[in-house]
C-alpha cells in the first residue's frame, strides 16, 4: 500500500512540468531569502507584466517545437510588429487600427516561415534564421532606425493598465494559454501538431496535409509574436526597431524547461508557462541581487544547454 503511494509520488516527480513547478517555488523561496525586496506584491505583479512578452512568444514557440521545428525569428517579428503598429497609430490615431495591423504583420511573417518550411522544404533553422535577419532589417528600414513615439490614446491599456488590480497583460497571457491548451488538446489541429512532431512521414501517410499544417503552426507562432510586439509597444510607450533582441532564446528555453522535446511530439502548454516564469523570475531575481547583466546572459544560456541535455537523457531513458 505504502509502496504503491510512494511509486505514484515518484512518478509524479518524474513529470517535467510538476518538477519544474516545484523548482520554480524553490527558486522563488531562495531569492526571497536573499533579498527581502523580491517577494512583495508589487514586485511579483511587475514580474508577471515583464513575463507577458516572453510567455506569449513561448506559447507560439510551443506549437513549433511540438512539430519538430524551431522559430528563431520571433524577436525580429516582435520588433517589426511593434514599429509597424506604432507607425499606423501615428497616421490614424487609432488603437483599433494599429493593434490589429501588428497582429497581421506577425501572422504574415509566420505564414512566410511556414511556406518556406512546409512548401519549399527549407530546414526550420535556416528559414527562421533568414526571417530573423529580414524582420529586423525591415524594422530598421521603415523607421530609419528611430524609435516611434507617436502613439494613439489608449495604447498603454494592454501593457500598463490593470483590471480589478490584475495587470491586463497578465490576463491576456492567461486567456492565450487557455486557448492554446484547448487547441492542442481538443482540436484536430492540435493532434496533427503532435503527430507531425512524432513522425512526419507517418503523419503524411495517415492523410495529414503536412505542408498546410506547418503553415498554420508557424502562423500561430507569428501571431503570438505580433501580440508580444504590441504588448511590448504598450508597455514601454514606443515602437522600438531594436525590440525583442534575444527574446527567441528565452522562448525556446521556456518551452524546453517546460518539458517539450526538441525532437518534437512531446510537451504541453502549461509546462511552457512554468518554464517562462522560471526564466523571467530568475532574471528579475538576479537584477534584485545586483548581478551583472552579462552574467545573467551566461545563466540563461547555461539553463538552455542543461535543459536540452536533460531532454536528451529523458529521450534515451524513454526508449529503454
Amino acid at each position: 500500500m505504502h509502496e504503491g503511494k510512494l511509486k505514484e509520488k515518484l512518478k509524479l516527480l518524474q513529470n517535467q512540468t510538476v518538477f519544474m513547478f516545484l523548482f520554480l517555488l524553490f527558486m522563488l523561496f531562495v531569492i526571497s531569502r536573499l533579498s527581502p525586496h523580491f517577494f512583495t506584491i508589487d514586485n511579483l505583479r511587475e514580474i508577471t507584466v515583464q513575463a507577458a512578452v516572453v510567455t506569449m512568444l513561448a506559447a507560439g514557440q510551443t506549437f513549433v517545437i511540438l512539430s519538430g521545428g524551431i522559430d528563431l525569428g520571433m524577436g525580429s517579428v516582435v520588433a517589426l510588429s511593434s514599429v509597424t503598429s506604432a507607425m499606423v497609430m501615428a497616421q490614424t490615431s487609432s488603437v483599433v487600427v494599429g493593434f490589429p495591423v501588428g497582429l497581421l504583420i506577425g501572422a504574415l511573417c509566420g505564414i512566410i516561415n511556414g511556406f518556406m518550411v512546409g512548401k519549399l522544404s527549407i530546414p526550420p533553422f535556416v528559414a527562421t534564421f533568414g526571417m530573423m535577419g529580414m524582420g529586423r532589417g525591415v524594422a530598421y528600414v521603415v523607421t530609419g532606425g528611430m524609435p516611434q513615439y507617436q502613439l494613439a490614446p489608449g495604447s498603454d491599456f494592454l501593457g500598463q493598465e490593470r483590471f480589478l488590480g490584475v495587470p491586463v497583460a497578465t490576463i491576456t497571457v492567461l486567456i492565450l494559454y487557455i486557448i492554446c491548451y484547448l487547441v492542442l488538446v481538443r482540436t484536430r489541429r492540435g493532434r496533427y501538431t503532435y503527430a507531425i512532431g512524432s513522425n512526419k512521414d507517418a503523419a503524411f501517410l495517415s492523410g495529414i496535409n503536412v505542408s498546410r499544417q506547418l503553415i498554420w503552426i508557424y502562423m500561430i507562432s507569428g501571431i503570438t509574436a505580433g501580440l508580444a510586439g504590441i504588448t511590448e509597444l504598450s508597455r514601454v510607450g514606443s515602437g522600438q526597431p531594436g525590440a525583442g533582441n534575444g527574446y527567441e532564446l528565452d522562448a525556446i528555453a521556456s518551452v524546453v524547461l517546460g518539458g517539450a522535446s526538441m525532437s518534437g511530439g512531446v510537451g504541453n502548454i502549461w509546462g511552457t508557462l512554468v518554464g517562462a516564469l522560471i526564466i523571467v523570475s530568475l532574471r528579475s531575481g538576479l537584477n534584485v541581487l545586483n548581478v551583472n547583466a552579462y552574467w545573467q546572459m551566461v545563466a540563461i544560456g547555461a539553463i538552455v544547454v542543461i535543459a536540452v541535455y536533460a531532454d536528451q537523457v529523458r529521450n534515451k531513458m524513454r526508449k529503454k
